[in-house]
């Protein structure tokens, strides 16, 4: 039965909790089909019913207009064709059928005329979404075959994707002290990572990230995907004092097992902060994650700076657990300079590794139109949202924007339109969040505060009615759609003029422009805390206190801006130690002055104590960090001037170099620039040895002095379910870590450790080797060619010396040597029932 059918099927019962409840049951079933690009289009459709059956109930309930309704509507009959509806929603739909093109037949038919804004071209880009049409010449990602780490510890059968699975293997074998960074592209499960951490290890996996929204997206996937769920939570500022004291009881007890939160909330509760350090010296805290770390450079800069004041106390804490803590550095595709600033400031001296999978996103159709004013640019983005697929963000670069924005949509009779911005209180958040989750808006206006980590699959359409402050934001935004594979439309509308100092790139270049401060400000902030009363100066030693007023500020100007000039001090202050100046050593909260108390190391004290040769010696590194900041808003800025200079798949390959180039339709490529990339995205070989596991007694009494055992069965080729998973508990009881079986084994297997098919072997043993330490055991096919290439890649990994155990028919002939296996290599043969 198919969404069309449910939809049917409800419309001819009552509206009661029953039907409902059916329906969503039913519906809900096919939204988790994803395996096959057929699926996905079904899928898609399914939530588009549920969103319906959803938004009629908030009608019901005056949560939502008719003009709310209508526009649910449009979209739903536009996917799924003529549907039958019941007698309130074609009353409505007839009502309001010239302002959305509805046709209104007999027997209560709607169906529609869909209708798009004249000035955007090429239409096929709304019509390809709409038709949620999977690209036949797309990279379809499939599904990679599971074990029973993943389904003992989730609800899922099989991960994401090859990539996915890699990244949470490389986690589980990381190294006590090591630090992983792992990019994967948007919407690509970076999640599972972090959950997986915290089933498997006995301790605590700490999660940092950078906004409540992410804080409880993470925590709520999280309780769905974990089987157990007791020992995961969210600690945020909107909590009661219960809730907090449960946490705090938690960590302090050794119970909490998963902890997601912000730096500001380690940093500035003592409490909570004292007992992680002291969690970190009795080896309880055992992972740290900072998820979406390319915020991290960006943020910290100046906005939020508690993320890179976060790192100097990781460093800390490092130290005090013996270099025990492992750290994880999440996100999606990087640049080269975030990834050097991270490894700066969360890495792990002479241990750090990374599993880059980056990759451009192909389901991004980009419409670009300026406009001449304000007016004409929120007039325009209100038609577009109206007529363009929904779900649908609406991004702006201020709060103030986006309230203006609501209120004129509310003018028109909507009512079911949230704003999401960093004005937004944290109730209202967790509201609007799940809310969006759950279909329950069709469009949200917001700022950056809503992007990062948002993970609604089927998002359709992203307008940007502004200018974004540089191409990564930019992205990164357009990521938050068509997460689910389908395609999805970017629509870049900024205001423009040649005035100077007027339209949206010069408030964007206002953004950036403030990051980096000038010489002469650095110099008199320096000092202004150097020599201040409140600062403890030693020889090469000082502990400098952030909330300290630069000395040219008044009172009163000091007054008024507040924590801004502490973020002034403590952006100085991280410039200093990533430019060599000083080391940051240790990082303190004071709750009474509500400022930071940092520790710094004088690496240059000659020249920290003399204005004039601290003022010469920042000049170059204060112009190089200019050009960074502005480096990338000046990439926004050509795409914004020159639309149609270059495509724009070559624009974002520019910013991303590791990433493959492509794309399905721009300003300069209507047609798309579609560029093939390879099966498996492991970009790079990451960097890390591990050494072989001690072989288990059974083990060692079967292989004696050599490294290969063949374990030999006539009929190896007819391998049943039952004997295919006997065999893998007996390589589980050998102390084995990998099985290799066949691309087209269909078979659930029960394995607690790494599971490839042939082909995901072949890749993984040039790219990621280190996964085999603990053994490997091999299913050799019928097949000569293919047995005689697995059997090459076993011989090159056998200078790691890491055992390797072959299934095979022991008369197997390896067509290159012409001999068999047993004669070509140095190890023992042994029957399956003596394994």
């Amino acid at each position: 039965m198919d969404s069309r059918e449910i939809l049917s099927q409800f419309f001819s019962g009552a509206l009661n909790t029953a039907n409902v409840s059916t329906a969503f049951a039913e519906l809900q079933k096919i939204v988790e089909r994803i395996g096959t690009p057929s699926d996905l289009h079904e899928s898609a459709c399914a939530r588009y019913a549920l969103g319906f059956i959803r938004r009629l109930i908030q009608y019901k309930r005056d949560e939502a207009s008719e003009l709310d309704l209508c526009m649910n509507l449009r979209d739903l009959v536009i996917i799924n064709g003529s549907i039958r509806v019941s007698d309130l929603v074609y009353q409505i739909a007839k009502q309001h059928r010239s302002e959305f093109g509805f046709l209104c037949e007999n027997n209560n038919q709607v169906s529609c005329i869909p209708s798009y804004p004249e000035w955007l071209h090429p239409q096929a880009y709304i019509n390809d979404v709409y038709r949620l049409r999977y690209m036949s010449d797309q990279d379809f990602t499939a599904l990679s075959v599971g074990d029973e780490i993943l389904s003992g510890f989730t609800k899922f059968r099989t991960y994401k994707s090859f990539e996915q699975k890699m990244a949470v293997h490389m986690a589980l074998k990381l190294p006590e002290g090591y630090t992983l960074l792992v990019s994967q592209p948007t919407g690509g499960g970076k999640s599972l990572v972090t959950q997986m951490l915290a089933a498997s290890s006995v301790g605590l996996t700490l999660v940092i990230v950078p906004t409540v929204a992410l804080a409880l997206d993470q925590y709520y996937a999280a309780k769905d995907t974990l089987r157990e769920t007791e020992d995961i939570y969210c600690y945020r500022g909107d909590q009661s004092t219960e809730e907090r004291v449960k946490i705090i009881h938690a960590v302090r007890d050794k119970t909490a097992r998963l902890l997601f939160t912000s730096p500001e909330a380690i940093l500035k509760n003592t409490e909570l902060f004292n007992l992680l350090e002291n969690g970190a010296k009795d080896a309880f805290l055992k992972n740290v994650v900072v998820d979406e770390a390319h915020v991290v450079p960006d943020w910290g800069v100046f906005f939020r700076p508690d993320f890179q004041l976060f790192s100097i106390a990781l460093k800390k804490w490092r130290k005090n657990s013996s270099n025990s803590i492992r750290t994880f550095l999440l996100s999606a595709t990087l640049s080269d300079d975030v990834v050097e600033t991270l490894l700066s400031l969360f890495g792990s001296e002479g241990m750090n590794t990374q599993l880059r999978c980056d990759s451009l996103r192909q389901e991004p159709r980009f419409y670009f139109y300026p406009v001449k004013g304000r007016k004409e640019q929120h007039e325009k983005t209100i038609e577009a949202a109206k007529l363009l697929p929904k779900p649908l963000v609406i991004y702006v670069l201020e709060p103030r924007e986006a309230t203006e924005l609501r209120k004129q949509f509310l003018e028109q009779g909507y009512q079911n339109i949230p704003c999401f911005t960093g004005d937004t209180r944290d109730n209202e958040r967790d509201i609007i969040l799940r809310g969006w989750k759950e279909n329950q808006y069709d469009i949200v206006i917001a700022t950056s505060a809503f992007g990062i980590g948002v993970d609604k699959p089927d998002v359709r359409t992203i307008i940007h009615a502004c200018a974004p402050e540089n191409l990564s934001r930019f992205y990164q935004e357009v990521g938050r759609a068509g997460r689910d594979r389908l395609p999805s439309i970017s629509l870049l509308m900024p205001y423009t003029s040649n005035l100077e100092g007027e339209g949206d790139l010069s408030r964007a270049f206002g953004l950036v422009n403030k990051r980096v401060l000038t010489v002469k400000t650095m110099v008199t902030r320096w000092f202004s805390m150097f020599r201040s009363d409140a600062a403890i100066v030693g020889v090469d030693e000082c502990i400098l206190d952030t909330s300290v007023a630069s000395s040219a500020m008044s009172a009163d100007e000091a007054e008024y801006v507040g924590n801004r000039n502490m973020a002034w001090n403590v952006n100085l202050l991280l410039f200093l130690h990533r430019t060599g100046f000083i080391a940051l050593e240790d990082v303190c909260y004071d709750v009474n002055k509500r400022s930071f108390l940092v520790t710094a190391k004088l690496l240059k004290p000659e020249i920290m104590s003399d204005r004039n040769a601290l003022n010469s010696a920042l000049e170059e590194p204060r112009a190089e960090e200019y050009a960074k900041q502005t480096a990338d808003y000046r990439a926004m800025s050509k795409l914004i001037s020159s639309p149609n200079t270059r495509c724009w798949g070559r624009a974002f390959r520019s910013l991303f170099p590791l990433a493959v180039e492509v794309c399905h339709g721009c300003p300069s490529d209507p047609t798309g620039r579609i560029t093939t990339d390879s099966k498996y995205k492991v970009r790079e070989k990451p960097i890390l040895s591990l050494p072989a596991h001690e072989l288990s007694r059974v083990l060692q009494r079967h292989m004696g002095s050599y490294r290969t055992l063949i374990v030999h069965n006539q009929d190896a080729k007819q391998l049943t379910e039952d004997e295919l998973n006997k065999l893998c508990q007996k390589a589980e009881n050998c102390g084995i870590g990998t099985i290799i079986i066949p691309n087209t084994c269909q078979y659930s297997i029960l394995f607690s450790g790494l599971v490839l098919t042939f082909d995901e072997f072949f890749f993984t043993s040039t790219y990621l080797p280190f996964l085999f330490n603990s053994g490997i055991l091999c299913l050799f096919p019928d097949d000569q060619a293919i047995g005689t290439a697995l059997y090459t890649s076993l011989q090159r990994l056998s200078t790691l010396d890491y055992p390797e155990v072959i299934y095979c028919d022991k008369d197997f002939r390896l067509s290159a040597a012409g001999k068999t296996i047993a004669d070509s290599i140095d190890g023992y043969s042994i029957s399956l029932d003596k394994f």
